[in-house]
């Protein structure tokens, strides 16, 4: 009977929790405002490199683009793996991890006016100076 055992629903509760929660943090449209990147290439495209020296930064600390939809070539040089995550308003959206010597191409459409961060959130790799600015136009 269900008033026997009303504790018997909390662990499906406590999984449909954390799976909202990782939704949000990885950046996924919601339907709440986050979005994520798409793997759709457009016109405007924006180089974006970690610091081939292997210093945890990105090779420029301020990046520029026109509002609108945005291509983020990003490319890894350095020795060590790395993500790429842009926060701002009404965006937060986080790339898979990018191996030593790989690339991807992130696209985000329809982005507004306004500064941004670029980041790369695995550990240490932010508290070490792994953040630059965007500013769009």
């Amino acid at each position: 009977m269900i008033t026997d055992r009303p504790w018997r629903w909390l662990p499906a509760l406590v999984v449909a929790a954390v799976l909202g929660y990782a939704l949000v943090a990885c950046g996924v449209d919601t339907g709440g405002g986050m979005r994520g990147f798409s793997t759709a290439v457009t016109d405007q495209r924006i180089e974006v490199s970690a610091d081939p020296g292997n210093r945890l930064r990105w090779t420029q600390s301020t990046y520029s683009a026109d509002a609108g939809d945005v291509t983020f070539v990003v490319k890894n040089p350095s020795a060590t793996t790395h993500n790429f995550v842009i926060i701002g308003t009404n965006v937060n959206a986080s790339s898979a991890n990018i191996p030593p010597g790989h690339s991807q191409n992130l696209t985000l459409t329809n982005l507004a006016p306004g500064e941004y961060q670029i980041l790369c959130t695995i550990p240490g790799h932010r508290e070490a100076g792994m953040i630059a600015k965007l500013i769009v136009k």
